[in-house]
């Protein structure tokens, strides 16, 4: 199949390059060699001259045979040769089979020749491979070269073996003349109508194959989209059997293409349904490995045209695409959550601004009121007083509250300076510890850095010490005198500086399944906590592009570490 192929390929234009030349002439030379072969042995065998024809002498054909075959080897053996100009080349050997053709007219018959016709086949290989100029070269050689031949028969110069055959000699030179004008015309239409129809023909295959490189790199880009694209596409036939399935189908499903493709989609996967008109359709589908995913899909029609019986008929083809939306569905009901939130903490900060006035004029009144009682001490106002006590406690309580509250929920903006962190962390122990330690239950311990400075927010950070310091507090009544250490030093995280402080406590710490829901707010594990405590000091610590951590070792049962970045590693 392929040799045939090849050998047919020789007889088409060829392009600009000098390789496609040498592979045509080479053709070419081996076309000469069979159709000299042929033409010359064929009538011999089949003894055709006893119907009229003149032949050469069986010598005098094999003697042209061994000159054929002998130039055409050496023409093989020059055209490996590096050097050469190959258009030339192709000249000298289509001028050759002028000459080859010239001798087998003038030994067959001169004027009575049957190979006559052989003197267009050089001028059409000629227009085929070397255009215009390559078959008006053949086409005035072969003029040229029957025209001797003719009048050489004129004048008598013909072979001796013509006396033995049919052979008649030219009666007048008019016949003559009008073989000379009818071939030589013949020849010169033949060799322009071959340019023109090779020339068009190479530029027909030039477009075709810009043509052809344009449609690899389209299917090309269309692999490669499909095969990229993040969105899952299935193509369905007429009969919903699966034709094409991208990566993003098999990853979505969690199915492999061989188990899929040649299948009825509805039998690989039930759940999607290709009725109805919606634009978009949202299934649970069941993935190869059991879990359950959401899937929003769509599907339309492709008019695909399908030739039966000479119409036009449109297939049934459908194409699908689908979407895992379980992250963007919850993504979506976080958003939700997080706006409703948002609402309600502007609503809940509201309210509790307009807490604090009469909650403020309740607590004044009730120190007025315990002034009072405590100059008319009676039994009435003994208990008087312990209810006043307990509506200033609460007061206090509730004011504490709705103070973290509205510091949780309008957060202030952070002013960053740099600032002597001990000094700040005396101040808070000092303010916040003294209690603690008065009733023996715990005792202070702090290990900071000489001349430590600390870049950050100074009100806000003094906040979050004072809530951890006041988170230490909170530990369950117990013999046992409760450590709290505090230490501060400059650190490295991941390639970037950072002020650490770390609060410790010897208290039972936090269960490693409660440490990052601690910071929710509104969570506490304490009887009178707000759990808005963890929660704010995770609100600044992010402010400040911080880093928090709950961690534990043999001596603290709780350590709250925090990560506050140095300038350099601060993005704005």
């Amino acid at each position: 199949m392929n040799p045939i192929y090849n050998w047919l390929n020789s007889f088409v234009p060829v392009e600009d390059t000098d390789q496609q030349l040498k592979q045509h002439i080479l053709s070419f030379i081996f076309v000469r060699v069979c159709l000299f072969t042929l033409l010359v042995t064929v009538p011999t065998i089949f003894s055709i001259q006893t119907h009229g024809l003149i032949l050469p002498k069986l010598h005098i054909s094999i003697a042209f045979l061994i000159v054929v075959v002998f130039f055409s080897v050496g023409s093989v053996l020059i055209l490996r040769r590096k050097a050469l100009s190959l258009r030339r080349f192709g000249v000298i050997q289509l001028l050759a089979d002028i000459g080859f053709t010239a001798l087998l007219v003038y030994a067959s018959g001169c004027s009575q020749s049957i190979f006559t016709p052989v003197f267009i086949l050089p001028i059409i290989v000629g227009g085929l491979i070397l255009y215009k100029i390559g078959g008006l070269i053949p086409a005035a050689a072969a003029t040229i070269a029957y025209a001797v031949v003719l009048g050489m028969e004129y004048f008598g110069v013909v072979p001796l073996y013509f006396q033995h055959t049919a052979y008649q000699p030219p009666s007048d030179p008019f016949t003559a003349s009008n073989l000379f004008a009818v071939y030589g015309i013949t020849f010169f239409v033949i060799a322009i109508i071959s340019g023109q129809l090779a020339g068009r023909l190479r530029f027909t295959e030039k477009e075709l194959s810009k043509t052809v490189l344009e449609f690899d790199r389209l299917s090309l880009l269309y692999k490669q989209i499909f095969d990229d694209i993040t969105t899952g596409i299935i193509t369905t036939d007429e009969k919903n059997i699966i034709t094409s399935y991208n990566n993003a189908a098999k990853r979505i499903t969690g199915c492999p293409k061989k188990r899929v493709l040649g299948n009825n989609i509805h039998t690989c996967f039930p759940e999607i349904q290709l009725t109805g008109g919606r634009e978009r359709n949202v299934c649970h589908l069941e993935r190869s490995d059991g879990t359950v995913i959401r899937v929003g899909y769509s599907f339309s029609k492709l008019g695909i045209p399908t030739a039966q019986e000479g119409e036009d008929v449109y297939s049934c083809c459908k194409v699908v695409t689908l979407q895992d939306i379980s992250k963007i569905e919850l993504m979506e009901k976080q958003v939700r959550d997080a706006e409703k939130m948002a609402a309600i903490g502007e609503l809940s900060a509201s309210v509790a601004h307009d807490f604090r006035n009469p909650l403020a004029a309740i607590s004044g009144s009730a120190q007025i009121l315990a002034m009072d009682y405590s100059a008319n001490v009676t039994t009435s106002g003994n208990t008087s007083k312990t209810l006043v006590g307990i509506i200033l406690r609460e007061s206090k309580r509730m004011a504490t509250t709705i103070t973290d509250f509205l510091q949780f929920a309008r957060p202030m903006a952070v002013s960053l300076q740099w600032f002597d962190l001990s000094r700040l962390i005396t101040e808070v122990s000092e303010k916040t510890f003294p209690l603690y330690e008065q009733l023996e239950k715990g005792y202070l311990v702090k290990n900071i850095e000489v001349h430590l400075n600390c870049w950050g927010d100074q009100q806000q950070i003094q906040t979050i010490l004072t809530h951890l310091i006041e988170n230490t507090r909170s530990i369950p009544d117990s013999e046992q005198t409760v450590k709290v250490a505090i230490h501060a030093y400059e650190t490295n995280k991941k390639n970037k500086n950072y002020t650490c402080i770390e609060v410790c406590d010897t208290g039972p710490g936090i269960p490693a399944i409660l440490r990052e829901k601690v910071f929710t707010p509104f969570f506490s594990t304490r009887e009178n906590g707000t759990g808005l405590g963890l929660a704010i000091v995770r609100q600044l610590v992010d402010n400040h592009n911080g880093i928090i951590e709950i961690d534990s070792d043999a001596d603290y049962g709780c350590i709250i570490r925090l990560f506050l970045p140095l300038p350099e590693t601060i993005t704005h």
